[in-house]
């Protein structure tokens, strides 16, 4: 049976070559989606060299011995109004009144603030306090450069970057289109929403769960049905699946009963059909890959955590591949619990902080099967060493939901 690696990397050889959509989008329509190529600014920010306060634009070298008790005298240009062009020079011996945001008049290298300094007759200043080079002021160039990239393609374009963005003059950005997914839940024992259970049967949640953490990835669900174990009402929802999205999710179907269809109706469909069936991961072990038509079909168990656990480890890990997308929110936490051996490669568990660090426990130890486990967590553990499982006061990676 393939590892959880081996399983990424033959999914990757399968389908590294799928085609990937773009899009131009305005700025703030593309916060949160993948950056399709490295964002480079064309022009420098600022423009032109400015103040950061009130004050005198000054050379620095003529206030060096300025103090309260021998002040400095300096002949006053004038004054640069904020979002004006600065016409004046200044030159030894010489000031001109600048606003925060002024531009710096040429030979000026550094800003005194006004409060440490006094106007005197005859057009002249007083400066009470030496500045050095550079001092408060921006430099052209100093916030981004021409050339330089404020986004790299396959970052998420997040809130952060918009400011920079739009300073730069960049008010479109090229993104990568939302990858379309059709999810098939399958099982007479599933009764979908707005129905009422009868005896024996249980409400379909997989396919709702698994579209919040599409939806949250940056996917779109653009189909999505709940399908009686029926081999050819199976098929047909599988070939219309293929047909409208770009990846398809089968929930349920997966294992070697009577009523377990997916692997035999994947092969049915045009393609290589299924060359993936079980991977050494718990829970997730039947986890089904195929091809049909081009497109990778997924069929994941029905157990509870399963198809969630499995969309972030494998669905997604392509997803994010064909992009050159490689963020992964991981945080270190303190191990609050012991298990070992360990009958899960992957543990759902609740973060608390503690008084010096972050602090990790099962979600539920007592069933970490349940659906409510995924409520109550806020990521999970990749156990790797079975034998050694996890123990109390370990440090360990939670990659986060």
């Amino acid at each position: 049976m393939l590892s959880l690696e081996a399983a990424n990397e033959l999914i990757w050889k399968k389908f590294k070559h799928l085609p990937v959509g773009y899009a131009e989008v305005d700025v703030l329509e593309g916060i949160d989606r993948i950056v399709a190529e490295d964002i480079v600014s064309n022009v420098n920010v600022p423009d032109f060299s400015r103040s950061m306060c009130d004050g005198y634009a000054v050379q620095a070298g003529d206030i060096s011995t300025a103090n309260e008790d021998n002040p400095v005298l300096l002949e006053h240009l004038g004054e640069v109004a904020s979002g004006e062009k600065a016409t004046m020079e200044v030159k030894k011996g010489q000031c001109a009144y600048v606003s925060t945001g002024s531009m710096m008049p040429a030979g000026a290298d550094a800003v005194i603030m006004v409060e440490q300094t006094k106007v005197q007759e005859k057009e002249s200043v007083l400066v009470f306090k030496s500045v050095i080079k550079g001092e408060r002021m921006i430099l052209r160039g100093d916030d981004l450069k021409a050339g330089e990239i404020i986004i790299k393609r396959g970052e998420r374009l997040s809130p952060r970057h918009v400011g920079a963005l739009v300073a730069a003059g960049i008010y479109e950005v090229k993104v990568f289109t939302r990858p379309r997914f059709a999810i098939i839940s399958t099982g007479d024992e599933l009764v979908d929403i707005g129905q009422e259970p009868a005896a024996g049967q249980i409400r379909e949640t997989n396919s709702y769960a698994l579209q919040a953490f599409i939806t949250k990835a940056g996917g779109e669900v653009v189909r999505r049905v709940l399908v009686r174990d029926d081999r050819k009402l199976y098929r047909q929802e599988l070939e219309i699946a293929v047909e409208c999205a770009d990846i398809v999710l089968i929930s349920g179907g997966c294992s070697v009963g009577i009523r377990d269809f997916t692997a035999d109706v994947i092969n049915s469909l045009p393609g290589e059909g299924v060359f993936i069936q079980g991977v050494a991961i718990r829970p997730g072990r039947p986890l089904i890959v195929g091809e049909c038509m081009g497109k990778p079909v997924f069929g994941l168990p029905g157990h509870p955590i399963a198809p969630v656990l499995l969309f972030k480890i494998v669905v997604q890990k392509l997803w994010h591949r064909l992009y050159g997308c490689f963020e992964e929110d991981v945080i270190r936490a303190v191990v609050d619990f012991d298990m070992s051996p360990s009958l899960y490669t992957h543990l759902l568990v609740q973060l608390e902080k503690g008084e010096e660090f972050i602090k990790a426990k099962p979600a539920n130890l007592a069933n970490p099967a349940q659906t409510s486990a995924i409520s109550r967590s806020n990521g999970y553990i990749w156990i790797k060493d079975l034998e050694a499982g996890l123990c109390r006061g370990q440090i360990a990676e939670v990659f986060s939901f």
